[in-house]
Parts: C-alpha cells; structure tokens; sequence
C-alpha cells in the first residue's frame, strides 16, 4: 500500500484542536516538528513544549482524498494545507537500518548493528555489538560520539567506572572492552537498565559490568572514571553525589551540554575538580576534569 503524507503550518494553540480533526480523518499517524528552527534542547521535568509555530504532518493511506481532508481541517480550523506528497510503501525496517551502519570512533573502539559487516578483529578493532532500540545511545549522537572518542583516547584499563544514566549501556560496554576493571551502570529507567543488561550479555560483558536502577545505587561506591552523559540541568544537581563518588585524583566525563550551559557547568564543578577540559561536536560539548585530593 501507498502512502501520502499531508502537512500543515500552524500555531501552538492550534495544535490539539488539528490533531483531534486529523484523528477523526482516519489519520494514521501525526507527528510535530518545529517551522522555525526554534531547538527545545532540555524542557523541565514533566512538561512536554511546543514551538511557537508547528508543523503537523499527518499519514494517510492512498485513497484518502487530499481534497476531502483539507475542506474539513479548512472548515474546522481555518488552515490551509501547506504540503503534501505522496510515499511509495517499502519494508520500512530495512530502510531504518540504513540510518545505522557501523560506526568507528577513534583508532579502535567500532559500534556495529546486527545487520552491517564487522571489521575484523585482527585489526585490533575492538567491537561494540549494539542494534537501536528505545532506551538512548547507539553512537550516532554527538554527546554519545564525544564520550566514545574519549574512552577510546584514555582506555580505562585496571579503573573502577561508573557510567550514570547508562541508556542502552554503550559506553559501560566501551569502558568493560577497553579493560576496565569494573563498571557500574546506572539509570533512572526501567527500560534502559534492561537494555544495558541485554546489550552487555550479548557483548559479553556482564562479568565486568553490574547494571542497576538509580533507586537500588548504593551511595558508597567508589570509582576511578564518572561518566555522565546526560543533560546539563541533572550534571549540576548531581554535582556533589559525582563529587563523592569519585576517588581523589578520579576523571569525571560530563556530556550532554550545549554551548550555552558551558559555562554554568564549569562554574558548578570547579570548586571540586581540576583540569578541566573541553570538547564539542557541532553545538554538544563534552568536559572532562580531575577530582581534587580531598
């Protein structure tokens, strides 16, 4: 079956009002994107934001008329169609695989899907076996590229890690391949600690790594590398449990910050940390730093 995809510009206000018209169509599926390029990067907890202007695109099957479906919304809403076209059907789960191929990041450390080929190990590629799911982090972001190249440049070989907020635990992974002597991976989600689990299982990691949800973390653990790829709002709350869960002299990886949040961030942790450094991709940035001896 074909499909056609049908779009409208629209106000924030406007938005519930379409989507409920668009639901009575017959609408297969609605989706919101910004029509300014207005980025909402880190909303408060328990809201969901809009943009000022939105454009709502809804799916229909072929044989819905375009025509029927704009004099209703004009009718109801007084919107006019600002785009439609036509998607021919394809097996749609190969066309997402293409989205994601096997990835290298640095000199060795490769994340590779379940459909894509392997390098060879004899390379010295050292192989993250990762396909996308619904917990986040499977290398094609840039705060999740920028902790990869990190672990990549500075293996921790024989350190205590902790990776917080661990997603689908791709970088608790990375760390346990490159020789860690421990890893802790923790997260505020159900989901992603039964990602990290499977995901560390199939990459033959368990034994290296202990995955558990955030309520269960035990405040006395201790470790060597602190990595944090989450958002800047969480990075500066949590500054003083990362503070005390870091030996003296331990690295702590922050990631999940935009330029604008830098400077609040490194402000944050520099009564306790030292050394601090700076890395970005695009408009992420990544800050590593040095517990101070305490």
């Amino acid at each position: 079956m074909d499909w056609q995809q049908i779009s409208f510009e629209v106000q924030k206000s406007e938005v519930d009002l379409i989507s409920e018209v668009l639901v009575g169509l017959g609408s297969l599926s609605i989706t919101f994107k910004d029509a300014q390029g207005n980025d909402i990067y880190e909303p408060p907890v328990g809201t969901t934001p809009l943009w000022e202007k939105v454009t709502v695109t809804a799916l229909f099957s072929s044989e819905m008329s375009k025509d029927y479906v704009e004099k209703t919304i004009l009718e109801i809403c007084d919107i006019n169609i600002s785009d439609a076209s036509s998607l021919k059907d394809k097996v749609w789960e190969k066309e997402c695989q293409k989205d994601f191929p096997a990835m290298q990041f640095g000199k060795k450390l490769w994340v590779c899907p379940s459909w894509d080929i392997k390098p060879e190990l004899s390379t010295g590629a050292i192989v993250i076996e990762m396909d996308p799911g619904l917990a986040f982090g499977t290398g094609t972001h840039q705060t999740t590229s920028l902790c990869l190249e990190y672990l990549d440049e500075n293996p921790p070989v024989n350190l205590d890690v902790i990776d917080f907020g661990c997603g689908t635990g791709i970088l608790a992974i990375a760390a346990a391949k490159l020789k860690a002597k421990s890893v802790l991976a923790i997260d505020n989600d159900p989901q992603a600690v039964m990602a990290s689990h499977e995901n560390a299982n199939k990459n033959h990691c368990n034994d290296v790594i202990n995955t558990i949800h955030s309520m269960d973390q035990d405040n006395s653990s201790r470790c060597d590398l602190l990595i944090a790829n989450i958002l800047a709002n969480p990075i500066i709350e949590l500054e003083p449990l990362f503070s005390e869960f870091l030996k003296s002299n331990g690295t702590i990886l922050l990631s999940g910050i935009i330029k604008d949040q830098v400077k609040e961030v490194v402000s944050c942790y520099s009564q306790n940390f030292t050394g601090i450094k700076l890395a970005n991709k695009d408009e992420w940035y990544r800050i590593s730093a040095t517990r101070k001896f305490s």
